[in-house]
């Protein structure tokens, strides 16, 4: 472990990974060749079975919670190192981690992890903006990551950061914790299979009612909570490249998702999820068109991410379309999240309860799995096994990629021709 003011002696830094040129991107590649000793000594201290895999976790409110309880049932790991700019979340994280032998150390810097020689993965839990430099840094220093959904917030980082990846041999797993769930197995089975006969469209949606944004001025500052949310260094953290921000620090911890500068909208909240199984199920990568309506039509409070929005996704001889709703709670189907498969045979619909066929001979229907336990036991085993994780960082980049199509489609009003690389045509004007 380091000395807490210490210089982080990992080479790459956010300025270097979140450059636009070319230059910038190819140097940073590059450093993760040089550290091919570090990543062979990490390969070697993963391969005892009887060693614990020692997690820092970084990110530690909402999703990150969830994953600090998730891991902590699985066997096989121990949880080393417990990261959050905010000191009040970083004593409540600490309070949820079971008495045991080793405590965690807390820390408000994330280098601290990547130079700690007690940590072996990380577990990233940030907001979406944080999610491409730290995943960068965390292979450039030889370890392993565990990366919520989405993994990065630009097309582009997407394509410096899978290079990066493939390079460092570090086993990244993304958050679709649904491609962990048993049940949401047996539905890509039974559509894999033909069960359901031909299945040209899937429909994915999200219909839940979220809360109004405070307003900046005129909220006093009361609570120690209140106080270090707005402290210069924890929002200069926060912020990252940002140079302000116009959310109440009281809305950092959720609602950064409906600013550009930090989140993707529900596109890149719920959508990430559902539109992987919709992927997943169909058999598709990236689409050849996608179109995008939508606006912010019920909230006036300062939110730039639209509260409805429709997504149309055209595949080759096959669709997928997106639908949200931030006012409304019933969703398609009567289910607030979900996916739908349209087949010659019959329509199946999927979500975290369970699935059902309908129009199908013989009825069909299968209840829910756990999800959550089982995704953190797969990277573990993943990391222990040095193999492909469950929902890899490929599988993992292609979905968010679809929520970028999607959201730069909505924003610059016209639809987006791509190639089959993935490259985006620029339409011609009369189209």
């Amino acid at each position: 472990m380091t000395d807490r003011n210490s210089k982080s002696k990992t080479p790459l830094n956010r300025r270097e990974f979140l450059g636009n040129s070319a230059r910038n991107a190819a140097q940073a590649a590059a450093g993760v060749v040089a550290l091919s000793q570090v990543n062979q000594l990490q390969a070697k201290r993963h391969a005892s079975l009887n060693h614990p895999v020692r997690l820092g976790f970084v990110g530690l409110r909402n999703q990150g919670t969830t994953l600090l309880k998730s891991f902590q049932q699985v066997e096989g790991c121990r949880i080393t190192a417990l990261c959050d700019i905010d000191k009040t979340v970083q004593i409540n994280a600490m309070k949820s981690v079971e008495a045991a032998k080793h405590q965690p150390f807390l820390c408000d810097d994330f280098r601290r992890l990547l130079d700690s020689s007690q940590v072996d993965a990380v577990i990233i839990a940030t907001p979406d903006h944080h999610h491409a430099w730290m995943t960068a840094m965390a292979c450039d220093a030889g370890k392993d990551v565990y990366l919520e959904a989405p993994t990065t917030h630009t097309l582009e980082q997407g394509v410096q950061l899978q290079e990066m990846i493939s390079k460092s041999q570090a086993i990244v797993q993304v958050g679709l914790q649904q491609r962990s769930g048993l049940h949401f197995q047996s539905a890509v089975d039974f559509l894999h299979t033909g069960q359901l006969g031909e299945v040209y469209q899937a429909r994915a949606w999200s219909a839940v009612k979220r809360q109004r944004l405070r307003p900046q001025k005129n909220i006093p500052v009361k609570t120690p909570m209140q106080e270090s949310l707005s402290s210069e260094n924890v929002q200069l953290a926060w912020l990252g490249q940002e140079k302000k921000s116009s959310l109440h620090p009281l809305d950092w911890h959720y609602n950064w998702r409906w600013m550009w500068n930090y989140g993707s909208g529900e596109l890149g909240n719920w959508g990430v999820h559902l539109l992987d199984t919709a992927r997943w199920g169909l058999g598709v990568s990236l689409p050849q068109r996608v179109v995008a309506t939508g606006s912010c039509r019920h909230f006036d409070d300062g939110r730039e991410t639209p509260d409805t929005m429709n997504v149309l996704y055209d595949f080759d001889g096959k669709s997928i379309t997106w639908e949200h709703r931030q006012w409304s709670s019933r969703g398609i189907e009567g289910r607030s999240h979900g996916v739908a498969f349209y087949g010659d045979r019959g329509v199946l619909i999927l979500d975290r309860s369970g699935w059902k066929v309908y129009d199908h001979t013989p009825a069909i229907s299968v209840q829910a799995s756990e999800l959550r336990i089982s995704h953190a036991r797969a990277f573990i085993q993943a990391v222990r096994d040095r193999l492909e994780p469950t929902a890899s960082f490929k599988v993992g980049c292609l979905s968010t990629q679809l929520c970028h199509l999607g959201n730069q489609a909505y924003r610059n009003g016209r639809e987006l021709l791509l190639e089959t690389t993935g490259k985006i045509i620029t339409p011609d004007l009369h189209l």
